[in-house]
């Protein structure tokens, strides 16, 4: 297998992982919504460790796949480059990532559409704490703790 074969196999494989840990992250935000809704301080934090660590995950493969994609000489924000790299790869598995592409899409549209949702309750309960304590009180009930 050529190295160019190789990276492209690796985005590809990337993409898989990716649509798993977004639908992971789509568990855990509907979580974190539960849990907001409660305001059950303690798992919204654990929850929100959680996230993060997902996060860092699919930040570090993207970054990935933009140097991939670097390497073939395609722009990561032109659209369509993502489907033009994975044009390289062999017949089986191009058709399985490109669906696989195609469905992290979507996913990544849910994703973003589940993080408002809880960014309005967030706000929401920010506007309550912050008419009943008055203030900068408020600001400190949903500050991360640093240890």
């Amino acid at each position: 297998m050529t190295r160019s074969e190789q990276l492209v196999q690796l985005a590809g494989r990337d993409i898989e992982l990716d649509c798993a840990d977004y639908q992971g992250l789509q568990r855990l935000m509907q979580g974190l919504y539960e849990q907001l809704l409660v305001r059950n301080s303690a798992q919204i934090e654990s929850i929100n460790q959680q996230i993060m660590v997902l996060v860092e995950f699919i930040r570090a493969r993207a970054e990935r796949r933009r140097k991939i994609l670097s390497a073939f000489g395609l722009s990561p924000s032109v659209p369509g480059a993502m489907e033009k790299l994975l044009m390289h790869c062999p017949i089986p598995n191009r058709n399985t990532y490109l669906q696989r592409w195609s469905e992290l899409e979507k996913l990544i549209q849910l994703t973003k559409s589940l993080n408002e949702r809880n960014g309005k309750l967030l706000a929401m309960h920010n506007d309550i704490l912050n008419q009943i304590l008055g203030g900068n009180a408020a600001a400190q009930v949903y500050s991360p703790r640093y240890y």
